[in-house]
């Protein structure tokens, strides 16, 4: 009979060298490249109006690419483009659909806006952790008021920010784990926080598995934010709470996104004219990302 433990022993140094793996958060593009991206979101939305229960479900989704056009040691230059955009909503008793690729909706009544926003494009330039150097242009003007975009806007909240461009200094797409000498090991973790006119965040990454090919993160947060809209004279506040979780799963070999899952549960109330109206929401958003 073979001796067990020369077996477990082996098993456990095995163990023991995967575990101690460490992971560089440093990207790795080539000349040339694109990178197309999906994003797939549902939403769900209850309130509660004069003693009511009003639900109301939206599923949007985004394909937006980035082609790298320089490569350095240094740095990386991409181009920032969108290719399709889409939603479909259902809640008080309404419908629609919309989806960029059929010309029909895009030369319907939603057409103009969404056209507006297929034809912004950015070029970026980031360090080798994925950091924002140089942003141009660095930020889209604000179209003049119209409750298409209201409504457009407050549909496809998430999907509408990919297409804007991000700010200098701050992290791209591109940036998950950061810099830090001799690398990060699986179980270390890091928090980035940050705030903006109208959000608070703080949000906990940790390496929760590192595989031959695989970098698997996660992440919790919590967030607030407070939001103004008008529509047809009206204006109403909107207060909310957020706790967020998520798993990235990078590729090791470049350190670039291949799918991030996130879940966020939100509750706050909207004050109107119509007095301090409850809600609660639930949201699922699905991104993939394919070199062609």
């Amino acid at each position: 009979m073979k001796p067990f433990f020369p077996f477990v022993t082996a098993a456990f140094l095995l163990f023991q060298n995967i575990s101690a793996q460490t992971v560089d958060g440093k990207i790795t593009l080539q000349q040339g490249q694109i990178l197309a991206i999906s994003l797939e979101t549902k939403t769900t939305i209850s309130q509660q109006a004069m003693g009511q229960a009003i639900d109301f479900n939206v599923d949007a989704a985004c394909r937006h690419q980035y082609q790298v056009t320089n490569t350095t040691e240094d740095n990386h230059s991409l181009r920032h483009s969108t290719r399709q955009l889409s939603f479909r909503f259902d809640g008080m008793g309404q419908k629609m659909n919309f989806d960029s690729e059929n010309p029909k909706d895009l030369n319907g009544q939603m057409g103009k806006p969404v056209k507006e926003l297929l034809e912004k494009k950015y070029d970026m330039i980031i360090d080798p952790y994925g950091k924002v150097l140089l942003c141009m242009p660095d930020s889209f003007a604000t179209s003049a008021t119209d409750n298409r975009m209201a409504v457009i806007g407050g549909m496809m909240k998430e999907v509408l920010e990919v297409i804007q461009p991000p700010k200098k200094g701050k992290g791209s797409f591109f940036r998950v784990v950061p810099p830090k000498e001799g690398g990060l090991k699986t179980g270390e973790s890091w928090t980035e926080s940050g705030s903006t006119l109208t959000e608070k965040y703080e949000t906990t990454y940790v390496i929760s598995s590192v595989t031959d090919s695989t970098v698997i993160v996660d992440f919790t947060g919590n967030s607030s934010s407070v939001t103004t809209a008008e529509m047809m004279g009206n204006t109403s506040t909107t207060t909310m709470t957020h706790k967020t979780t998520g798993k990235i799963i990078l590729d090791k070999a470049t350190m670039l996104i291949r799918e991030k899952t996130t879940t966020t549960e939100s509750a706050g109330t909207t004050a109107s004219f119509m007095g301090d109206i409850p809600l609660t929401s639930k949201s699922t958003s699905v991104i993939r990302v394919k070199a062609e």
